[in-house]
């Protein structure tokens, strides 16, 4: 699923208030001990020594390395984008990208009351769907609470309500050891929402691994109870993504240079996706979906 939630806008009283809720529940990665927040800039686990840093509101414990973000040329050119323009960048993907989704992100949000709910975005890119929910991510966009590996998140165990994953297992070698962590981090109850790739062309962030098929996503999540599978994105979007990489290879003879020239030149289809809206519905949608959405829920 593409970037299309325009983000809610930044308040001052509603980020004190997402930190303050932050500390709280604050865990150390590695032996899941509690850890404090001091005021100062480095972040000692007093049980295990393990460290993190503090840079303004953003904690950092690990993620991405510079190298691994460049390692493929368009990712390159799409972190330099997210990083130059990040505010603009989700918008700008929406008009752009050929793919449409259901827009099943923010009533999932709204199912939980975000001022009580400790609810987290699990690789939210340049995203802050709403002021209250949790941004991490491996990147260290400006709108990111916590930097970090998503297999060893700084949280206790059980400290959520919920969580948002979208478009991220596919970009990772072992999606099973991220829903564990996932399961730790819920609570008893607690509502996972997570978007999986179908029928979409390669695409590094910075790695590219899997796609799933809507049986094969169900089988991803045994420690779950699952609660619905869904179109996320439907044919047209599948169809399109692929026909405008097809057209710039035709037409580039055999030039990465030229296929690189040519490919935003075939964004000017995009608009096709619109169709989706029938189409996501249609009783076969599901053969060429170009992604699916899966709600689970950890067991009481």
């Amino acid at each position: 699923m593409n970037d299309t939630v325009t983000d809610a806008p930044a308040t001052e009283p509603a980020a004190a208030g997402r930190q303050a809720r932050l500390a709280e529940v604050l865990a150390c990665p590695a032996c899941h001990a509690p850890l404090r927040l001091d005021g100062g800039e480095t972040i000692v686990c007093a049980a295990c020594g393990h460290t993190g840093r503090r840079r303004g509101g953003q904690l950092k414990f690990g993620g991405f390395e510079s190298e691994e973000l460049t390692a493929d040329a368009l990712n390159r050119i799409k972190e330099f984008v997210k990083k130059r323009f990040n505010k603009v960048y989700p918008t700008a993907i929406k008009v752009l990208s050929p793919v449409m989704d259901r827009n099943l992100i923010m009533p999932f949000l709204r199912s939980f009351d975000l001022d009580r709910d400790l609810v987290a975005d699990f690789g939210c890119g340049t995203h802050r769907r709403d002021q209250r929910v949790i941004c991490m991510d491996g990147g260290t966009y400006p709108n990111v609470d916590i930097v970090t590996d998503l297999r060893k998140v700084p949280l206790a165990e059980g400290s959520l309500a919920g969580g948002i994953s979208i478009a991220v297992l596919e970009h990772v070698p072992d999606p099973a050891a991220h829903i564990a962590e996932m399961h730790r981090l819920l609570r008893p109850g607690g509502r996972m929402l997570v978007f999986v790739p179908f029928m979409q062309p390669f695409h590094a962030s910075p790695y590219d691994f899997q796609r799933y098929t809507e049986v094969g996503l169900r089988e991803q999540f045994p420690q779950f109870e699952v609660l619905s599978v869904k179109v996320g994105a439907g044919p047209t979007s599948g169809m399109l993504w692929t026909l405008q990489e097809w057209l710039a290879m035709l037409l580039s003879f055999g030039s990465m240079r030229l296929y690189r020239a040519i490919l935003p030149l075939t964004w000017i289809l995009s608009p096709l996706k619109v169709l989706d809206l029938l189409l996501a519905r249609h009783p076969a949608a599901a053969v060429t979906a170009s992604g699916f959405v899966i709600e689970v829920r950890k067991p009481s």
